[in-house]
């Protein structure tokens, strides 16, 4: 798997980074996964460890999908409740 970051081709940076792992970590304000990211045979999986705080915002250990358009969908952590 590789991976640019998809604002800095907009200052000509097409840097790719090889991911050896097959995948990612997106890493909240807390220092916890927001997301695991990984592909595979053309599928992307999304998944999510722990109850974690980002941006002010404690979110849950659960995702939903949510349709945006034929080629787009959000993957969204709901906000943690007691």
């Amino acid at each position: 798997m590789k991976i640019r970051d998809k604002h800095a081709t907009i200052n000509g940076d097409k840097t790719i980074y090889e991911m050896p792992s097959g995948g990612i970590e997106v890493i909240g304000d807390d220092g916890k996964t927001l997301f695991i990211v990984s592909e595979s045979d053309g599928r992307l999986e999304v998944a999510v460890s722990s109850v974690m705080k980002h941006k002010g915002k404690l979110f849950d250990d659960r995702i939903t999908v949510e349709p945006k358009s034929a080629n787009r969908i959000y993957c969204v952590r709901p906000l943690y409740k007691e």
